[in-house]
């Protein structure tokens, strides 16, 4: 305690007497001439120790109005809130076609994905219809398929096999990938249906929510395709022309003329 007192007796005693060289101190003025004092050799001891340099602290985000801005620019055009949006549980509410000319695109989009597929070992409508059917209300309702036989067979890039009679390319909800194909042509029932393996979980969903309102509401349309065995090595010419579906054997085509088209009647 004593020794404390000493330093601070000492300390005001040269401050004292640095003060009284430069003019004399009133009896009002001694409190605050050691405050500035102490504040002095602080300083200085920081500066030794830590230089005169100190680093700007990190910026602190604060919460104005415009953060809105974007709220307010997506709702003057009309935009949805993304906020409100639910997460995706396999309702589709939008879907785009890629055509003949666009499989190109498709693919470089979505030619990493790694698949999950589907097959017809349920008891609806598309799992116990025979394919022929199913493709002529594809065809109704979506138009001609993506990719046939006949690109596959001219060596042309495809998701799937190489033993298909039809394959439908899709985007779904604007970003997912989605396919429906056949597996044995117009020998079989149903169709296979597959996506991004991350979507595996609501594929089923994803298949009724695209496909059976057209097999329900949508009239069958004329369509012809060719298909290749490759167990037998044989070529047919199989669809449907408006009041039966066919089959008939034929011979190899001549791919390089594209694919077939209706007879007129």
């Amino acid at each position: 305690m004593q020794r404390s007192f000493c330093i601070i007796l000492m300390l005001l005693m040269h401050t004292l007497q640095t003060h009284a060289q430069n003019g004399r101190i009133a009896w009002d003025e001694v409190g605050a001439v050691y405050a500035q004092e102490k504040f002095q050799r602080t300083y200085r001891t920081y500066l030794e120790t830590y230089g005169e340099y100190v680093g700007p602290l990190d910026p602190v985000q604060f919460p104005v109005a415009s953060d809105s801005l974007f709220g307010w620019i997506r709702q003057a055009m009309g935009l949805p809130d993304p906020s409100l949006s639910k997460p995706f549980q396999g309702e589709i509410s939008a879907w785009t076609l890629a055509s003949i000319d666009g499989r190109t695109d498709w693919l470089t989009r979505f030619g990493h994905v790694k698949w999950a597929y589907l097959g017809n070992n349920f008891f609806t409508p598309l799992d116990t219809v025979a394919t022929p059917e199913i493709r002529a209300h594809l065809e109704a309702h979506f138009g001609p398929p993506t990719q046939t036989a006949v690109e596959t067979k001219q060596g042309d890039a495809t998701p799937s096999d190489e033993n298909g009679q039809f394959e439908y390319w899709f985007v779904v909800n604007d970003s997912i990938p989605m396919m429906v194909m056949d597996v044995r042509g117009p020998f079989d029932r149903g169709v296979i249906v597959a996506t991004d393996q991350r979507f595996r979980s609501f594929l089923y969903r994803m298949r009724q929510s695209l496909l059976a309102a057209a097999m329900r509401r949508i009239e069958p349309a004329p369509y012809v395709d060719y298909y290749y065995n490759f167990v037998t090595d044989k070529w047919y010419s199989t669809g449907y022309d408006g009041v039966e579906y066919f089959l008939n054997q034929i011979r190899r085509p001549n791919l390089t003329l594209g694919r077939p088209v209706q007879a007129s009647s």
